[in-house]
Parts: C-alpha cells; sequence; structure tokens
C-alpha cells in the first residue's frame, strides 16, 4: 500500500507526543500510542481487504520483515548498553524483560508485575515502550483470522469487536486499572475504529477538530486519568477525524514533518533505551537539557536507522522461509543473550530485605482492603498492647518495634497497606491503587485499633503525597494515644544500585512538616548530617528508593525504644 504524506505525518505528530510524555513535558502525551493504534488497524485493514490474493503466510512475512529486523537491533544494542552501564542487581530484571520483549508478550508480563507506565519510577525498564508492540503484533495475529474467516460478515464483526473491547474496557479501568492499559482485549477498540474507517471509507473536512481532539487529551490528561477507557474516545476519535480528511493538509504534508514520519518507527525504539540507561548509570534523573541532547541524538541515530537498515531491509526480496527462520534465528539469540545477562545479575540482599510482615500477608499491597485476623506478634502473650498502622513507611518499622515489643512484654498489631497513609489525607486513583480501598482498609482498621485499646498507636507515613503540608497537619485527628514517626528521607533512586555503581548516592535533607503532636519520632537527625548519605556506621540505610533496610531500622530502633520507654510508662 502507498504511504500518504499525510498518514506520514499523523506518524509524526504521534511519535513526537510520546518523546514529549516520556521526558517530563507532556502529562499526556502517552496518547501518541493511541494515535499509532488508529493508523495501524485503518492501514492493516486496508491491506488485507484490498489484496487480491491474500495469504496467511505472505502477510505475516511481510509483518515480520517490517517490524523485526529493526526492533531485534535496538533489543540487542540496548541488551549489551545495559549489560555495561546499567547496575549488575538489575540485570536479572532486565533479563526477563528481554525475553517478554522478543516475543512481544511484554505488555502481559508489565500487567502481571503491576508496572504503572503513567508513572514511571526512578529506575524503570528501558524495554517498558515495547509493550505497545507487544499489543500491535498480537492484533497482527489475530486480524486477518477475523477478516478472511468472516469475509460475508466482516463488517458487522469489526463493529462488534470494536463495542465490545471498549464495553471491556471501561469495565477494567475500575476492576484491573494496569491490565486494561497493557491488554489486547482492552485496546482492540482503538484499531478497531482504523478498521471502520478502512471497511467504511467516508471523506470529510475535519481534520483541524482532529488534531484538536489529539492535542486536547495531550495537555489536559496526566497519571490521573483513568486510561484507556472513555478518555480514549479523544485522540482515538480524533485520530479517525483526521483519517477521514487527509487531503493536502501542510500541517501534516510538509517535508519535515513527513521524513519525521518515516523516521517514526525507529525515533519510538530507539528514544526510551537513550533516555533511561544513562539514568541508570548516573543513578539519578537527567536534566531536561540532557534530555533534549539524548532527543536530537536519537532522532539522528533513528535517520541513519531508516536509510542504511529499515529501509532496505523493507525493499530487499526474501522468501518467506527465509524471514521466518531469520525470525527464529533471531528470537533464540536475544533470548540466550537475556539469559546470559540474567546470569551475572549480583543480587544484593538488601533489595529483599523487607520486613517479614509482607511475606505472611499482614501488610496489604495495593489490591483489597480486608484485614488479616493473626497479625499478632511481639510477645503474644502479653495483656498489654500497642499497634503498628500506616503505609509502608510505618510498615519498615516492625522490625524494631516488634523487638521492643518482645523486650517490654507488649502484643505487636500490625495494620499496613501500601500507600495507605494513617493521616486522612486526600488521595486519587493511582494505577493499580485504589483511592475506594485505602479508605475501606482505614476504617477497619481504626475499627479494630478502638476494639483492642492499645496503650500506644504507633502511625507512619509516605510525606511526599502530592497534598500540601496543611493537609498532613490537618489531618493529625486520632482519638487514641500515639506516636507519629516522621518519615525517613526520600532518595528516589534505586539506593543498592547506586552503591553497586561506585556513584554519588547521597539524598538531600527533606523538609520539615510541622505536625501538631508533641509525640514525634524524627530518625532524620540519625540519618543526615548536612546531608542524607547512603551508608549509615556501615550500613546501607535503604533497601529501595524511599524505604529503610531491616537492618537499620533494627539500629534505629534503640533510639525508638527509648521513645516507647516513655510514652508507655507515662
Amino acid at each position: 500500500m502507498k504511504r500518504s504524506k499525510e498518514i506520514q505525518g499523523l506518524r509524526a505528530l504521534a511519535v513526537s507526543l510520546v518523546l514529549l510524555f516520556h521526558a517530563g513535558w507532556l502529562p499526556g502525551g502517552y496518547i501518541g500510542v493511541d494515535v499509532f493504534y488508529v493508523i495501524s488497524g485503518y492501514l492493516i485493514t486496508s491491506l488485507i481487504v484490498q489484496e487480491q490474493n491474500f495469504t496467511f503466510r505472505n502477510f505475516y512475512a511481510r509483518r515480520a520483515k517490517r517490524l523485526l529486523p529493526m526492533a531485534f537491533v535496538v533489543l540487542l544494542i540496548t541488551a549489551i548498553s545495559f549489560w555495561i552501564f546499567a547496575p549488575s542487581t538489575s540485570r536479572l530484571q532486565f533479563s526477563r524483560d528481554l525475553i517478554a520483549s522478543t516475543w512481544y508478550v511484554s505488555n502481559y508480563l508489565y500487567a502481571h508485575w503491576q508496572n504503572d507506565y503513567q508513572n514511571l519510577g526512578a529506575t524503570p525498564s528501558p524495554l517498558i515502550h515495547y509493550w505497545s508492540l507487544a499489543v500491535e503484533e498480537q492484533f497482527y495475529l489475530i486480524w486477518p483470522l477475523v477478516l478472511i474467516f468472516f469475509r460475508s460478515k466482516r463488517k458487522k464483526m469489526v463493529v462488534w469487536i470494536t463495542l465490545v473491547s471498549f464495553i471491556f474496557s471501561v469495565y477494567s479501568i475500575k476492576s484491573s486499572p494496569i491490565f486494561a492499559f497493557y491488554a489486547l482485549p482492552t485496546r482492540a477498540f482503538e484499531l478497531g475504529i482504523g478498521a471502520l474507517i478502512a471497511l467504511h471509507p467516508i471523506r470529510a473536512k475535519l481534520i483541524w477538530p482532529g488534531l484538536i481532539m489529539i492535542l486536547t487529551g495531550s495537555i489536559l490528561f496526566d497519571s490521573q486519568t483513568a486510561f484507556p477507557g472513555w478518555p480514549a474516545l479523544v485522540p482515538t476519535i480524533g485520530t479517525a477525524l483526521t483519517l477521514i480528511s487527509l487531503k493536502n493538509n501542510f500541517f501534516l504534508s510538509n517535508r519535515i514533518v513527513g521524513k519525521i514520519g518515516d523516521w517514526s518507527y525507529s525515533i519510538y525504539l530507539w528514544h526510551w533505551p537513550l533516555l533511561t540507561i544513562p539514568a541508570l548509570y548516573l543513578q539519578r534523573e537527567l536534566g531536561d537539557k540532557e534530555k533534549a541532547l539524548l532527543l536530537i541524538i536519537c532522532v539522528w541515530l533513528s535517520a541513519i536507522s531508516y536509510r542504511y537498515l529499515e529501509n532496505p531491509i523493507r525493499k530487499t526480496s526474501f522468501s518467506n522461509q527465509k524471514i521466518f527462520a531469520g525470525v527464529l534465528v533471531g528470537g533464540i539469540m536475544l533470548t540466550s543473550t537475556a539469559i546470559a545477562i540474567g546470569a551475572t545479575n549480583k543480587e544484593l540482599s538488601y533489595n529483599l530485605d523487607k520486613p517479614i510482615i509482607y511475606a505472611n500477608g499482614c501488610h496489604q499491597g495495593y489490591s483489597g482492603f480486608e484485614l488479616k485476623p493473626d497479625c499478632i506478634f511481639g510477645d503474644t502473650s502479653a495483656t498489654k498492647a500497642i499497634a503498628l498502622f500506616g503505609d509502608s513507611h510505618a510498615a519498615q518499622w516492625f522490625p524494631a518495634l516488634n523487638i521492643w515489643a518482645k523486650q517490654s512484654g507488649f502484643k505487636l498489631y500490625t495494620f499496613t497497606k501500601s500507600s495507605c497513609p494513617a493521616l486522612a489525607i486526600p488521595m486519587k486513583d493511582n494505577g493499580a491503587f485504589k483511592a475506594e480501598n485505602c479508605r475501606k482498609f482505614r476504617d477497619a482498621a481504626l475499627k479494630q485499633i478502638q476494639n483492642i485499646k492499645p496503650k500506644l498507636v504507633i502511625l507512619g507515613n509516605f510525606e511526599h503525597y502530592k497534598v500540601s503540608a496543611a493537609q498532613y497537619v490537618n489531618a493529625e485527628k486520632f482519638d487514641f494515644p500515639y506516636l507519629l514517626i516522621r518519615d525517613t528521607p526520600w532518595p528516589n533512586r534505586d539506593l543498592p544500585a547506586c552503591i553497586s555503581t561506585k556513584a554519588n548516592c547521597d539524598t538531600p535533607l527533606p523538609p520539615k512538616i510541622p505536625y501538631k503532636s508533641k509525640n514525634i519520632f524524627d530518625p532524620v537527625p540519625l540519618l543526615c548530617t548536612t546531608k542524607c548519605p547512603a551508608l549509615v556506621d556501615g550500613l546501607l540505610a535503604y533497601r529501595d528508593q524511599t524505604h529503610i533496610t531491616v537492618a537499620m531500622a533494627e539500629y534505629l530502633g534503640m533510639a525508638l525504644g527509648q521513645k516507647l520507654d516513655s510514652l508507655v510508662a507515662g
């Protein structure tokens, strides 16, 4: 199929949105992927329907020749770069990601591991962007079967698939938001919209409303937007309006935009490894100037890739057998490379150094809100009790509290859940986290605390939620005696990985929240001077980006124990 200048321009717009999003400059730029999906659905459906002598072997061979060589080259170079520059402590995870990306199943891997694409962490995978390619490849495998086997009813089938997928997407946003973001069944309606345009060719002059819808979504949407679901209609319908209006549009058909469109596939493949691997090596977030330079390099590298690799391979003539053999050989080579990289992983025990309440289910993750009844520690035969209540930044103090409770003759009850602070600060749905689950958990925990009547409740909170200091203070309302533990400093990077690179891993002093209560335990002076070092008295302070190690909690437990002694004695 001959490529239209306007479609190449639309591809240029889509990849530009993704680049701006990943650079941190456009909050809703991730909708560029949705633009790509509509384009793909339109083009692939048009190709299949218009081809006179369609065969599955030829179709799959052409898709493989068009997409896989460049994808495999980027995977290989990324793997080599990662092995050289990234921390050796993260090679096992990268190995997993590389295998999944090679065989185009990474979208389900990230869905399983609850990787929130819209809230990329301090050390994201350099291959996480392959999830969208996995969705497309899965679509390419299934779509010809739908269009060919249901030839006489293909229009109705496409309508029903698109409609059912959209309904499922809307439903899944509430029940399984991460799955909804990554999975083909919840994304198929976006490709289906493109297919419907191909099957019902109409022409209109709605290109500017379409482009405005796309740009509006990229500006107004952000990580808090429940996506895809209903919001996905903004970029997808916008793209559909643009596709039915493609004719001599200066914005989309000029030469520069057309070149970016030609290079868009290579740009998409290269940009994320270029942004992430330097950050992993430096163990810090890149500045705007650094990101801009890397994106310029990305465009230059993509132009070279397109001219000397992507386009020549696309134009060459290979037999189907050679193409499929090449795919198999390339997949095996990349899988072997992944296994070799994973075998050299140097795991630091600190990475797995979590309090025991994570393993026995007494600390809850994002999902659910039911309290486990047997989460009692310390001196379980004692008549007196204390309770631990809050999010994971409360749970990190469990090792110290458990030791103190055993020695002091107290039962220790635990009520902790990830991202659910003890203070009633306003929370918003965020990826896999649901504020409603947090509210229900908090209500149940407070009810239990009232029933057991502990001598003291130890509260802990992450102090970097997107709320003001005043909201923290105003939420400090409890009708039981409590000790509030100030949050530990927030490195916002993987400290074990940072230590392994021998980089400067110190953390700046955190701002202080002026809590009302006098019953405050502040660990910051024990961890920091003018800065907060990664090692305190030879002990690694943090197991990850935000949580102290078990050893550090126990180390600080003596000072915490003195505070507890003074409070329970009163």
